[in-house]
């Protein structure tokens, strides 16, 4: 027998914006695995999808350390697809969880490499989540891009200067990540005119979801890592 694996996004937060795809597969698997950060309180992903997720069903957490080192996220990212390969390799049906999307910006993806190399005959099926920004658009009923804008979407957790290129050539910006580096973002919107075109959202579809235009007003405050920054040139 060969197993199955799934990658699902489960959207940005709020449990009703899982795809039905999402719920069908998480009802039906032998093991859901969860991202866990030492960070973490609690498992974000879980939280959102715990609804759908019968209470038979095995869960199984995966290191997800925050951390930049590469020596390190490689070391647990195949310790991970280690764990999920040896489920696999059992003919069970394997779900992966992540917050937004599978696709973009996931942990899942680099495992999902992993996973491949060390249980060729499993099955794979990516399920796509709704993304932040796009939750965050529809939350605050404007467009990301129309026409013939261009649309960037930069995580924001290097070097801000490089930001200005893109805001030279990009009508609008969906700037991810923005906690780490907030202050040096915002330094660089204003050099560019277009610290009134932005829009900072946070742990948007959480009972703590903020949304705020006064991006000064956050300077120097911490910010959660569930946030991001849109920008518009036409303005909001």
């Amino acid at each position: 027998m060969k197993g199955e694996f799934y990658g699902i996004g489960v959207g940005p937060g709020s449990p009703d914006l899982l795809t039905i795809r999402a719920t069908q597969v998480l009802q039906l698997v032998d093991v859901v695995c969860v991202p866990r950060s030492s960070a973490e309180k609690e498992v974000v992903a879980l939280k959102v999808a715990g609804a759908y997720i019968p209470q038979t069903t095995e869960i199984i957490e995966i290191s997800t350390p925050m951390t930049r080192d590469k020596t390190v996220l490689q070391a647990e990212w195949q310790r991970g697809a280690e764990k999920i390969a040896a489920y696999l390799n059992e003919g069970k049906r394997v779900a992966f969880i992540t917050i937004g999307d599978a696709m973009l910006f996931s942990t899942y993806t680099y495992l999902l490499k992993r996973v491949q190399a060390l249980a060729p005959d499993a099955a794979v099926e990516s399920i796509p989540g709704v993304t932040s920004f796009a939750a965050s658009a529809a939350h605050l009923n404007v467009a990301l891009a129309e026409g013939n804008e261009r649309l960037a979407i930069i995580p924001a957790v290097d070097d801000p200067a490089q930001l200005r290129p893109v805001f030279d050539h990009f009508s609008n910006a969906v700037l991810m990540k923005v906690a780490g580096k907030y202050d040096e973002i915002l330094d660089i919107l204003e050099e560019k005119g277009l610290q009134d075109k932005a829009v900072y959202v946070s742990k948007l579809g959480y009972p703590e979801q903020f949304v705020t235009y006064d991006l000064e007003s956050l300077r120097g405050k911490d910010k959660d890592y569930l946030s991001l920054i849109l920008v518009k040139r036409e303005g909001f």
